[in-house]
């Protein structure tokens, strides 16, 4: 169940990066996403998944905090 939802968080970013929603959004997305798979990683004892995710979740909240500095 964690994996269905996650892919659909992750289908749902690209579609909103590619329709010219706000970037910030989707990367919350992508964020929540991601750690959505580290539970499934977690729970399938499978770290390829979960190497893969915890980099992606990095660099979603790197893409944020600049982002964030960005604005102040």
């Amino acid at each position: 169940m964690l994996g269905m939802v996650a892919t659909l968080l992750v289908v749902s970013q690209m579609a909103m990066l590619a329709m010219g929603y706000d970037p910030i959004v989707a990367m919350l997305i992508g964020g929540l996403a991601s750690i959505l798979w580290i539970g499934y990683a977690v729970r399938q004892n499978d770290r390829w998944i979960l190497a893969v995710n915890s980099a992606v979740l990095m660099f979603a909240l790197l893409g944020l905090a600049r982002a964030a500095s960005a604005q102040l």
